[in-house]
């Protein structure tokens, strides 16, 4: 495969964004239709979806709201079916249509699958055996109207269960093939109120919003339209009166261990324990910056100067083919000062080249050592045309420069950056690169972006484990933690534990320490979702290795091994896409095609690039399926093959044992082989390997 055919799937896999080359799933609760003789409905479409979730103290109150659609020209009657969450303790259900509260009952696990078999076998759909286990909620729904609609509300409680400092929430939000189109919406908020202070709030499965109002509660909220849900909707969150709230996760496969830290600081009110700090915001105004984007650059800068605190201390410096000083040395953020520094803002004008160099010299020459952490914002939209021009000089200058170890945030505007000058640059510097595309609104990307680290509480962070030996740990580098912010780490590990971790850092000059102490390892395999979310940030990692300095074959060979094992769509494995999907791909991204087949570090291509390396490097959910040849099962990827969803574990020509779907020895297999079914969910004709064991179930063609 040429070069140009495997970097243009990562450019459609960032512009098409992750799930968005093909749908995916529908809702939690389905309505089966009772059929006449010789007829065949299969279940209704859901119209929309909505979930409102309560917590006190892991008391969780859910409240369902949903529309089914009959499409059909009579009124029909069906069972609606609810699955319930994993050890759920249910206190209270209210299931309403219209007015009229119906009457349903709860079915345990047995009653339960042998309903889920009956169905399975009636519509020759395997997709229910992944609730295999759990006990179900059923009612009578009658009737519901030709061509019309009926709306479900149901309510249910339940005593959440914790883990290692984590209490876990699941809604189950998985049932995609009972629907035969996307929703017109849906959406899920979660509050949780706690007498112990709230530290963190996370989600492996959705990108969720999260808003603290206070240190005992948190909110959070999920919304998508047109879509199809394939995934149970998961959040964790922990409880920690400490300053700097630490949880830890992990779990174990044939491959060794896996684990996930959370670190977040308690809530804080506006000026509470926030570090005061030092900021430079460098400008670039040369003459490619004219019009919008020097418009919007001025109001960024605006943004900045009035959310200063002012016990910050800042200066402003902008540059061209020369460079121009708010003030030579930093200044208090006091009104006086702020107000100069706005008028200073107002005149800045486009001219001239683009003096990288003397303007990042100049810059970083302003930061004192002490205890404030330093932070130097970098706007540029051209490569270095003036002055020092060569890269490694560039990098070697501005090292030299930095002696107080400042934090470079670089903020790349259009496509004519150099993305390996600017990375290197952020890299190099402990800080990170944003890029802003032609048509994005430079100023709220860069106000954006500000409020995240207006707000330092901790700096210089560290991470210390006892007990096990770590290895291949992202991000790498550690940032500070600012108020309302979330450190996730992956990493792996080596090792029985327990394990006791140290999370260091500083305030001012005083050194603090957190810690977390004797975390016994194994988990109940509810976070199966590490391996994978574990492997998407090292692709990341990989990827940028191979970006900034070359390909070598042990690099791309592991990129390789990593997507196929965990079905992470790659460059390196784009076999894994339809030709369907890679026409979509072709079309988004036409600009690829030179700019890589040229490993050229300027341009459309090479900024798309490094935005979707740093997709990879930042995700906190586990990969999403972008191929209609992938499917994710828990802990499992499979892969569509010669008509069979073959395991990534099976090896081909391995011996299997071979059984019919549907027939009484596939629901035997159910039976001898518990925690098999969730796996045979994933289709009629699929190759599970299992307990070391494959097992080749054939039915009708898919």
């Amino acid at each position: 495969m040429s070069k140009i055919r495997k970097w243009r799937l990562l450019f459609g896999w960032l512009l098409a964004g992750l799930g968005g080359l093909v749908s995916t799933a529908s809702a939690d609760g389905i309505i089966i239709p009772r059929h006449r003789p010789g007829e065949h409905i299969p279940p209704l479409w859901v119209k929309y979806h909505h979930v409102t979730v309560e917590i006190r103290d892991q008391v969780a109150r859910t409240s369902i709201d949903e529309v089914f659609v009959n499409t059909y020209d009579r009124d029909i009657e069906g069972t609606f079916i609810f699955p319930l969450p994993e050890g759920a303790a249910i206190s209270e259900f209210a299931m309403f249509i219209g007015d009229q509260k119906i009457e349903g009952e709860v079915l345990d696990s047995r009653e339960a699958r042998s309903i889920y078999e009956d169905i399975v076998r009636r519509l020759r759909d395997p997709a229910l055996l992944e609730y295999i286990g759990r006990n179900t909620f059923r009612a009578r729904v009658f009737p519901i109207p030709a061509r019309g609609e009926k709306r479900v509300q149901l309510i249910y409680s339940e005593v959440l269960k914790g883990e290692k400092g984590l209490v876990r929430y699941l809604y189950p939000l998985n049932t995609e093939r009972f629907s035969l189109r996307p929703l017109e919406d849906v959406a899920v908020s979660v509050r949780v109120e706690s007498k112990v202070p709230i530290s963190s709030v996370y989600s492996p499965s959705h990108r969720v919003s999260v808003r603290k109002d206070g240190p005992n509660t948190a909110t959070l909220g999920y919304e998508e339209k047109n879509v199809k849900p394939d995934k149970d909707f998961i959040v964790y969150y922990a409880v920690s009166s400490d300053d700097v709230g630490l949880s830890f996760l992990d779990y174990k496969d044939s491959q060794g261990g896996y684990f996930l830290l959370l670190a977040a600081p308690r809530y804080v009110a506006a000026r509470e324990k926030i570090l005061n700090k030092n900021l430079v915001f460098v400008l670039d105004s040369s003459g490619s910056m004219s019009g919008k984007k020097i418009q919007q650059a001025r109001e960024a800068a605006r943004f900045i100067i009035n959310h200063l605190d002012e016990r910050d201390h800042f200066s402003i410096v902008d540059f061209d083919d020369g460079v121009s000083l708010f003030s030579g040395e930093l200044v208090a953020a006091n009104a006086a000062n702020r107000e100069k520094a706005l008028q200073f803002i107002s005149g800045v004008e486009d001219s001239g080249g683009t003096n990288i160099n003397e303007a990042l010299i100049r810059a970083l020459g302003m930061m004192p050592r002490g205890d404030r952490p330093n932070y130097t914002l970098f706007l540029t939209d051209g490569l270095p045309t003036v002055g020092t021009t060569d890269i490694a000089d560039i990098l070697k200058n501005v090292a030299q420069a930095n002696a107080a170890g400042s934090r470079l945030v670089v903020f790349g505007v259009g496509y004519d950056v150099n993305t390996e000058l600017l990375d290197k640059l952020s890299a190099a510097n402990r800080g990170t690169s944003v890029y802003v595309g032609e048509n994005e609104d430079l100023e709220v990307t860069i106000s954006g972006y500000y409020e995240k680290i207006s707000s330092p509480l901790l700096s210089d962070v560290n991470l210390k484990f006892q007990g096990v030996e770590t290895f291949q740990l992202y991000p790498a580098v550690l940032p500070d933690l600012f108020r309302g912010s979330q450190l996730v780490v992956l990493g792996r590990y080596r090792g029985s534990g327990p394990v006791s971790i140290r999370l260091t850092g500083k305030v001012g000059k005083e050194p603090k320490t957190f810690t977390l102490d004797n975390q016994k390892l194994g988990s109940d395999g509810s976070s199966s979702f590490l391996p994978r979310l574990w492997a998407t940030r090292r692709v990341g990692y990989l990827l940028e290795e191979i970006r900034l300095h070359g390909e070598s074959q042990e690099l791309a060979a592991e990129v390789r091994s990593l997507g196929l094992k965990y079905g992470i769509v790659t460059p390196y494995t784009s076999f894994l896409v339809t030709e369907k999907e890679r026409e979509v791909i072709a079309a988004a991204a036409p600009v690829a095609q030179e700019a890589l087949a040229a490993r050229k570090t300027t341009g459309a291509g090479a900024v798309r690039l490094a935005q979707a390396t740093q997709q990879f490097k930042d995700k906190d959910q586990a990969s999403e399926v972008i191929s209609e040849w992938i499917r994710y099962k828990e802990d499992k990827v499979f892969y569509f093959r010669d008509g069979f969803w073959a395991d990534s574990l099976y090896f081909e020509g391995s011996a299997v044992e071979e059984v019919r779907f549907n027939s009484e020895a596939y629901f035997d297999l159910i039976s001898r082989v518990p925690g098999i079914g969730k796996y045979l969910s994933v289709g009629q004709n699929v190759i599970i390997s299992f307990a070391g064991k494959n097992y080749k179930i054939i039915g009708e063609s898919e």
